[in-house]
């Protein structure tokens, strides 16, 4: 018996090669079984007096030795096999098993009937995969594969991968393997990969979102999983704080390089504001200069004609002193004349007073004389016609006594009034004394101020010549700071453009800063994205392939991108 298969899977799967007699039909490792009796084939691939060593082992022992559930139909769809890994899976002994007519009843505990893969199979041999829609795994053989779920012996549900092959004697079909893989730890590994791919992806994009504290939290649901392929979640988590602390820093740092940049800015703006205002203070500098040349120029014009004008007053002065000297000496003749005015009229009032007192003796002396004529008129009067001549005598003297008399009088009024004046004079002449004293006092004072005013006027046209001179320095320097205030209001335009360039410069770049900031942070969400999309968690589950009864494991399939 030989599977329906080219030589090339036959010479690579004929291992069991039975006796050249007859006896009953043998598995095949491939799947396929054996006659005992000779023929053709059997003698061409043995020689009839070498010992089958694999006939003693039978087929039972054979399906023991795939180590997987596998079990045969006949061709009637009967059990002619069954080993103990699927009687350990299905809770179906062998000996219930073997000759059992509805597979399906061993494998499912409520009894039900359906047909198994291998009952397809068995129905058409050939042909399985267009009458019943199953898969096909390998078309040489051909063998066909499919995958379903199951309750187990204990009630757990199992995720199974069969593959059943048609089994031929010859061109005769004699039965079907139909072997069994449990994948059901390779499909919870799958599907705890994918709920920790699903945890990750979710958590980098909730991270790609912003929300820097999304971790990934351990689920009973990744116990499954290899403890290597969990250290991945630590590794990520650690990945996400650090990312956090990263973000934080760029953060940080960008907000202190933005309220840098901002106080740069400001900083530059008042120090343009400052810089415009000093401009405008030296504006105003150099035009209070101009101004102030201009008036130090008239200063010191003015200056020289202070200078020329103490040069003439210092003549004044020297002049007046010299005046001055005249006048005291003036001032001293007026007072000796003054002396001597006075001493005169002192002379005059004792003249006067003689004469008064001469008057006094002539008045006296008229009187006597009119008292003798009227003595000598009694005594004419007494001596009669006698004394006619004595009386015209008398007569005589009496007029002559009334005349003196009356010349007395006149001369007393004249003297009195003489007197009078002459005691004014006198007070006149004593207050005149007094004031040419007190004016020769004042004098001596005018004069001692003269001279001091003399002497101040020379330090004076020596000061005001020194400050002439200093004026006209002063003019040559002040033309000098205007000058340089001139050159220095040209520097501060200069520098207030490049204060508003700067100031221009220092926003822009805070605006790049922040740019950047937004890019590094874009980046970070971008690569966050990238990664969600681009899955790089490689699943430790393993694609079983099922090859002439034989599993092989297949590479780890990568269910979580690509690296970067």
């Amino acid at each position: 018996m030989r599977l329906l298969s080219p030589p090339r899977a036959q010479a690579d799967t004929d291992i069991l090669r039975p006796p050249a007699r007859p006896g009953p039909a043998k598995l095949c490792s491939d799947g396929g079984v054996r006659n005992g009796t000779a023929g053709a084939d059997a003698a061409a691939d043995s020689a009839p007096d070498t010992p089958d060593p694999m006939a003693a082992v039978g087929q039972a022992g054979l399906l023991d030795a795939l180590g997987i559930p596998a079990f045969v139909l006949d061709p009637h769809g009967h059990v002619a096999g069954w080993n103990a890994a699927i009687e350990a899976l299905t809770g179906a002994s062998r000996d219930e098993a073997l000759g059992h007519g509805q597979v399906s009843e061993l494998f499912y505990p409520d009894g039900r009937r359906t047909r198994t893969l291998a009952d397809k199979v068995v129905e058409a041999p050939q042909t399985a995969a267009d009458a019943f829609d199953v898969g096909v795994r390998d078309p040489t053989v051909p063998r066909y594969g499919d995958t379903s779920t199951m309750l187990d012996q204990h009630g757990q549900r199992k995720h199974i991968d069969f593959t059943a092959t048609p089994l031929y004697e010859g061109n005769r079909f004699v039965g079907v393997l139909e072997v069994v893989v449990d994948r059901t730890e390779d499909v919870d590994k799958r599907a705890a990969v994918e709920s920790l791919v699903g945890a990750v992806r979710d958590t980098t994009r909730d991270i790609g979102n912003g929300d820097l504290e999304a971790r990934v939290e351990r689920d009973t649901d990744f116990d499954t999983l290899d403890e290597e392929l969990l250290v991945l979640v630590d590794e990520f988590n650690s990945m996400a704080d650090s990312l956090a602390d990263l973000v934080g820093t760029v953060r940080a740092q960008t907000r202190e390089l933005e309220s840098t940049a901002e106080a740069t800015a400001e900083a530059a703006e008042t120090i343009s504001g400052t810089i415009a205002e000093q401009h405008d203070s030296l504006q105003d500098g150099v035009s209070e200069m101009q101004s102030f040349s201009a008036g130090m120029e008239e200063v010191a014009a003015t200056a020289e004609r202070v200078d020329r004008a103490a040069e003439t007053a210092r003549e004044a002065a020297t002049n007046g002193l010299d005046a001055s000297e005249d006048a005291r000496e003036a001032t001293t003749e007026v007072v000796d004349i003054g002396d001597e005015l006075v001493e005169s009229v002192a002379a005059l009032d004792e003249t006067m007073e003689d004469i008064e007192e001469i008057t006094g003796i002539i008045a006296d002396v008229a009187d006597r004389t009119n008292l003798l004529a009227l003595n000598a008129n009694i005594e004419t009067a007494r001596a009669g016609e006698d004394g006619d001549g004595f009386a015209v005598v008398a007569e005589e003297v009496k007029s002559l006594a009334d005349q003196t008399q009356q010349h007395t009088d006149r001369i007393s009024d004249s003297l009195a009034e003489l007197e009078r004046r002459t005691d004014a004079t006198a007070d006149a002449a004593a207050r005149s004394h007094d004031r040419i004293e007190s004016a020769e006092d004042s004098m001596e004072a005018v004069f001692d101020a003269l001279a001091a005013i003399a002497e101040e006027v020379d330090e004076a046209a020596d000061g005001i010549a020194e400050v002439a001179r200093t004026t006209d320095d002063q003019a040559a320097r002040i033309e000098e700071v205007t000058a340089t205030l001139e050159t220095a209001l040209e520097q501060s335009a200069r520098t207030g453009d490049r204060a508003a360039d700067i100031a221009d410069a220092t926003e822009d770049q805070a605006a790049r800063v922040k740019q950047l900031a937004e890019t590094v942070l874009n980046e970070v969400a971008e690569i966050l994205y990238r990664r969600r999309r681009q899955p790089t968690i490689e699943a430790v589950g393993r694609d079983c392939h099922v090859g002439c009864g034989v599993v092989a494991p297949s590479k780890p399939r990568r269910v979580f991108g690509s690296r970067p």
